[in-house]
């Protein structure tokens, strides 16, 4: 069960990088692509999923606040071994995102495929309260040991603010929880739109893998995936059982926990004096891994 639901999931990413190496769309068109699917469409998929949402039948607190401590424990232990990795400070903070920042969408994506409509809102909810908080802790630790000017938090803060995932999720809440009635017009077209999303993100994730940064430190490459792929799922894991989850919720943290690395690492690494080549090595390690690692959790603990 656990293997017939995630091979369409891995089979369209192999698809995408197939897609890529083909030449069938020129190089330049999949930043665009990408950028339709997350900003564009995904929005719509998270309002839809939360607003139409039974979230009476959710037990939310204990399950965002596992959620929390879970990224937070996984920064604690990249501050940890801070003085044990003898590597310049710029890499360290792409390493820091590596093992902190996690795909939502694709493990959206599954939790679709596994769980059906409640794996949709639990993972939308999970994204709700991680992108804030994984955004500043990563820009933080740029802040502090990346090469780059100053941040300016205003602008952060604003972006986070404004993220259009976010946005889409809070509308969704709002529109579940105050009973606002949505057309059926207008409510047919954001679900159509959402449908779009995921197979478009799927291809992207595939298009963007590059097996020729694998070739920047190695051996910390392998550190960090194995930090990110191993240890993550068993903290996730852990807490949720320690804050007394099990069933559903408990799995959708596992995932969460064995999320390959996200592009936006990539980008905040290049922009804010972070080792961008590492991190682009480290997404495509982690999301190449991830394809044993993930059904290895969830045939273990899931």
């Amino acid at each position: 069960m656990i293997l017939a639901a995630l091979f369409p999931i891995f089979g369209v990413i192999a698809i995408g990088w197939l897609l890529r190496r083909s030449g069938l769309l020129p190089d330049n068109s999949w930043g665009p692509v990408s950028r339709l699917a997350y900003l564009g469409l995904s929005p719509a998929l998270l309002f839809t999923a939360i607003a139409r949402a039974d979230l009476s039948s959710i037990t939310l607190g204990p399950f965002l606040i596992a959620a929390i401590l879970g990224f937070l424990a996984m920064a604690a232990i990249m501050l940890a071994l801070k003085p044990v990795l003898k590597i310049p400070d710029p890499t360290y903070t792409s390493v820091f995102q590596a093992v902190c920042r996690w795909n939502g969408m694709l493990i959206l994506a599954l939790g679709i495929a596994l769980f059906g409509d409640q794996g949709e809102i639990l993972v939308a909810l999970v994204m709700v309260v991680s992108i804030p908080l994984v955004n500043i802790e990563c820009v933080a630790a740029l802040a502090v040991w990346g090469e780059g000017a100053a941040p300016n938090w205003r602008s952060i803060l604003y972006r986070i603010v404004t993220n259009p995932l976010i946005l889409g999720s809070v509308a969704g809440g709002v529109v579940n929880l105050a009973h606002i009635p949505v057309p059926a017009a207008l409510m047919d077209t954001l679900t159509l739109m959402g449908q779009a999303a995921l197979p478009l993100i799927l291809l992207s994730v595939g298009a963007g893998l590059n097996f020729t940064t694998l070739r920047a430190r190695p051996r910390l490459l392998a550190l960090s995936v194995f930090l990110k792929l191993m240890i993550g799922p068993l903290v996730f894991y852990g807490v949720g059982r320690a804050m007394g989850l099990e069933g559903i919720p408990l799995t959708i943290l596992l995932l969460t926990g064995s999320s390959p690395g996200a592009g936006s690492a990539y980008v905040l690494a290049q922009q804010m004096g972070g080792d961008a080549p590492y991190s682009a090595g480290d997404i495509t390690a982690s999301t190449m891994f991830c394809f044993i690692t993930i059904p290895f959790w969830l045939w273990l603990l899931g």
